[in-house]
Formats: structure tokens, C-alpha cells, sequence
């Protein structure tokens, strides 16, 4: 079996967190893969201590860059440039792998490859080796096929651990809006799925989830206030997938109160300019107080 995946981790002061991601990487079944650790500017002694890993001389390759702190978007973008396996898989340094993750993801990957409409495999996050964060019933044998637009229909929609082709990710990076640090996933996943990119879904949990309270996930607040126009972005793109008008209504919104904030009016309108998207300006605008007022609170 070739070396067929590199798990990419942008990390940021979590020193304290990335030994376990490690040591799960040391348990692993099947060694033949690639960890790149993309430090993004940490100043906890991350870099002492991946430096010590890389030593030890461990049975997979440890490679690692540091760059001035961007987000994480920048990192994983900046990453995915120097793998060098034709699969990437992103795993959140507060994350780690169950033991045999690696060898059944590589072994699904392996029957992907030729594929062309298959973007890549996927297994489940969990709280542990037996307990996804969601129940799939509809994948209780083999796997299911589809794409990031339709996880509602098959309950797949909480957090998964996606393993994806390399060129497509090089393909398709993700987006930042000029000096903020993030800007969410979902649009780069769904972009794919609109180009007609399938996952195969499996039921198996591949990795398992410590959601941090400082931590991207459970920060949602924060990360609007900080990065209102990253935000932004996404509820464009949820108001061009809306098909009735009470979603397409709501997103316009949240868009515009996005914008207010953002100090870009002009991104809610531009390629937007409907019925919805007018009716929404001032309900937008009364939004945006309400958000300037809850985002002071936290």
C-alpha cells in the first residue's frame, strides 16, 4: 500500500492539545501517511515541541511550517500547496484519530482515485470510537454517496472527517476576505457539491471531537463580530442556494446587517440586486443594530 494521505493541522497555541492528536497518529494501524503541521504563529513552544516529535523519528513523516498568524483559512490554504499525497485530510488540532482511521480511510480512498465525480471519503466525528456525534441510520451498511448539499438528506449534517483529493482543494481554496481570519468552509464544500463533487459517506467514526470553549466551533459569536464580511460571504452564498422566498428573505438579512457592520453595504447588492434583497435593506439595517448591540455584550 502506497502512502496515500497527509492529515494537515493548522494550529494556534494548542500546545497543550496537540500531543494527543499525536499520539494517536503514533497508534495507528497503517503508518504510511504524512502529518503537516501548519503553526499559525503560535507562541506557546508549539514549535519546541513538534521539533522534539520530528527527533524521535517516528514510522510517518512529521513536516512543519510556521508562518505569521493569518487564520486558520490561510493556513490550511498555505498547507495544502506543499502536500505532496494525492489526499488531504484536515484534522483540528484539538482532534484526534481512532486507531485504525488511517488505514480504512486510505483503503475507501484507494477505490476513489479514478473516480472523477467523487471528491473524496468520509467517515464520522464522534464522541468516541462507538458514539458519533449523529446517528446515520440510512448508512448502516457500505457507505452513500452524495454530496455536501444533500448530508440534511441522509443525516449527515453535524461535523464529519472528510478526506479529500488534493488538486481539488488546490482547486478550489479557501476564501478570505482581506484582513479578517476566517471566513466559514461550508462555501468551498459547497461549491464543490454545485460542480457536481460527491463524498462517500461511511458510518464508521474516524475521529474524535473535543469542541474547546475558545475554539472555532463553539465561538460563533466571536468569529461574526470579528470577521463580519467572512460571515458575510456565507450568507451570500445561502441566499443564492435558497429556492422560496421566506429563506431567500431571512439570508438577505442576515447579509445586509452583516454588511452594515462589515462597513460594505455595497457586497450585499452587488449581484444581488432583487426584489428580496430591497425588501431586506431595512429589516437588514435593524438587524445590524440588534448585532451591534449583542456582539458589545460578548
Amino acid at each position: 500500500m502506497e502512502r496515500q494521505i497527509t492529515v494537515l493541522t493548522a494550529t494556534y497555541n494548542r500546545a497543550h492539545l496537540l500531543p494527543d492528536l499525536y499520539h494517536s497518529l503514533c497508534r495507528q494501524t497503517c503508518l504510511l501517511f504524512d502529518w503537516l503541521i501548519v503553526d499559525d504563529g503560535s507562541t506557546d513552544g508549539t514549535e519546541q515541541i513538534v521539533q522534539q516529535w520530528i527527533d524521535n523519528e517516528v514510522s510517518f513523516n512529521i513536516l512543519y511550517i510556521k508562518k505569521e498568524n493569518g487564520g486558520k483559512n490561510h493556513a490550511i490554504n498555505d498547507g495544502v500547496k506543499i502536500v505532496k499525497t494525492p489526499f488531504t485530510m484536515i484534522v483540528d488540532s484539538d482532534d484526534y484519530l481512532t486507531d485504525d482511521a488511517i488505514l480504512f480511510l486510505t483503503e475507501a480512498a484507494n477505490k476513489i482515485i479514478s473516480k472523477e465525480e467523487i471528491a473524496g471519503v468520509a467517515g464520522l466525528k464522534g464522541i468516541n470510537k462507538d458514539t458519533p456525534l449523529k446517528q446515520p441510520p440510512i448508512l448502516e451498511d457500505g457507505c452513500v454517496e452524495a454530496t455536501n448539499l444533500e448530508r440534511v438528506k441522509y443525516h449527515l449534517d453535524c461535523d464529519a472527517c472528510e478526506v479529500y483529493k488534493t488538486r481539488l482543494l488546490l482547486d478550489h481554496p479557501f476564501f478570505v476576505w482581506p484582513g479578517e481570519y476566517f471566513v466559514p468552509e461550508e462555501i468551498v464544500w459547497d461549491k464543490l457539491a454545485l460542480e457536481g463533487y460527491q463524498l462517500q459517506w461511511y458510518r464508521r467514526v474516524t475521529c474524535i471531537v473535543r469542541y474547546q470553549d475558545k475554539g472555532l466551533t463553539n465561538s460563533s459569536w466571536k468569529l461574526q463580530k470579528e470577521n463580519p464580511m467572512g460571515y458575510a460571504m456565507l450568507f451570500k452564498h445561502r441566499v443564492s442556494l435558497s429556492k422560496s422566498c421566506q429563506p431567500r428573505f431571512y439570508w438577505n438579512c442576515q447579509l445586509i446587517a452583516q454588511c452594515i457592520l462589515g462597513r460594505h453595504l455595497n457586497y450585499a447588492l452587488q449581484d444581488n440586486i432583487t426584489f428580496s434583497s430591497f425588501i431586506s435593506l431595512p429589516f437588514g439595517f435593524l438587524l445590524s443594530m440588534r448585532r451591534f448591540i449583542q456582539y458589545r455584550k460578548r
